[in-house]
């Protein structure tokens, strides 16, 4: 029921978040570079205002959030799995009080092959984000999958970097330069979206996110299976995520952010993209968003999160019309959905869905 190798072969099982229970998550160490928002104003000083349109967008995320239609109306099978765990409602534990969404199920949980590995994500108001997901996996891991969970870190004062420099964009990019941020290494800690999957190879980004020690964690559990798992660091003051950085679309062809170079890989230093065509992939630079704008969760280059069905259709968002372009002269054929308002509650395609099957095998595209 879960094979899944890759971001490009013939998808045949997705499975879709919701945004039913979603709320602000409290001020706290472990989001502040999120919550300092693009603005210079937090969630705590524009309350109000934030959370009324919260609502609304909300509201609509909920209820007109249309790509599983589309995927049925392409024939796709697909699962729209219904949250049931409200998180609305804070909860405790002996660090924090906090809750926040189930919606973007890609930060938790990723595939590989005929696994289900969770994630150790660092955000304490998402400590129990995957209990949405547990009566699904427990039918997938009933009929064959297998299924991990990488250590869940407790989440003290003592994973986050106390001193980091959250009002200085230089200082920040400098640390992010040496794969360095908010997190310490006290615990492993690492979100599944900081990683992206070309089959025998899989990148996972040193983030705000992710850790060194989340990294060595991935290595020793799918090593020894013949999965390389690369540390990779790109340019960004406030790097959280790999799937508007860097997205490959088909063997070969990859499209990648045109500021967010890459810096390092295994920490070797390289020349942007050069790790890549120096390996036969031809990059392609996303074009500039002409419809979508920067929200408190997300950067305007949310548009670069699109969703493989396979090495032709891609599911993108209705309105940028030079991404459009871009992937029409690639030959592929874009599927055009307007989901915008689910911006405003953190992510797009590629982050609302986690593709449990795939139609292919695994293979080395290096």
């Amino acid at each position: 029921p879960v094979s899944s190798w890759n971001e490009w072969d013939l998808l045949e099982e997705v499975v879709v978040g919701r945004a039913e229970g979603q709320c602000v998550p409290s001020v706290s160490i472990d989001c502040m570079h999120v919550q300092q928002g693009r603005d210079g104003t937090t969630f705590q000083h524009n309350g109000d205002v934030f959370n009324i349109s919260f609502v609304k967008i909300l509201k609509k995320a909920c209820f007109e959030a249309p790509f599983p239609q589309i995927l049925s109306l392409k024939k796709m099978t697909y699962i729209f799995h219904y949250i049931c765990l409200c998180l609305s409602e804070n909860y405790f534990r002996p660090f924090f009080f906090s809750g926040t969404m189930n919606a973007c199920v890609r930060d938790g949980f990723m595939v590989v092959g005929d696994e289900i590995i969770e994630s150790a994500m660092s955000w304490r108001s998402r400590m129990f984000e995957n209990h949405a997901y547990k009566k699904l996996f427990t039918d997938y891991f009933r009929r064959g999958a297998r299924w991990t969970c990488a250590p869940y870190p407790a989440m003290g004062d003592d994973l986050y970097n106390k001193n980091y420099p959250i009002d200085d964009h230089e200082a920040r990019e400098r640390m992010q330069a040496e794969g360095a941020g908010l997190l310490t290494e006290a615990e492993i800690a690492f979100d599944a979206a900081d990683s992206v999957r070309f089959g025998n190879d899989i990148f996972l980004c040193l983030t705000q996110t992710t850790n060194r020690s989340g990294v060595e964690w991935l290595k020793k559990h799918l090593e020894p299976k013949g999965i390389r798992v690369h540390s990779l660091i790109f340019k960004e003051s406030n790097a959280i995520h790999a799937d508007s950085t860097f997205v490959p679309l088909k063997p070969g062809v990859m499209m990648v952010h045109p500021y967010r170079d890459c810096l390092k890989i295994n920490d070797v230093p390289t020349n942007k993209w050069d790790w890549f065509t120096n390996r036969g992939w031809k990059i392609y630079v996303a074009p500039n968003p002409v419809f979508l704008r920067d929200t408190y969760y997300v950067s305007k280059w949310i548009h670069m999160n699109v969703l493989s069905i396979d090495e032709e259709r891609v599911l993108m968002q209705k309105g940028e019309e030079s991404m459009k372009k871009l992937f029409l002269k690639l030959g592929m054929k874009p599927i055009e959905v307007d989901i915008s308002h689910c911006n405003e509650l953190g992510g797009a395609f590629h982050c609302w869905t986690l593709d449990v099957k795939r139609r292919g095998k695994l293979q080395c595209y290096f």
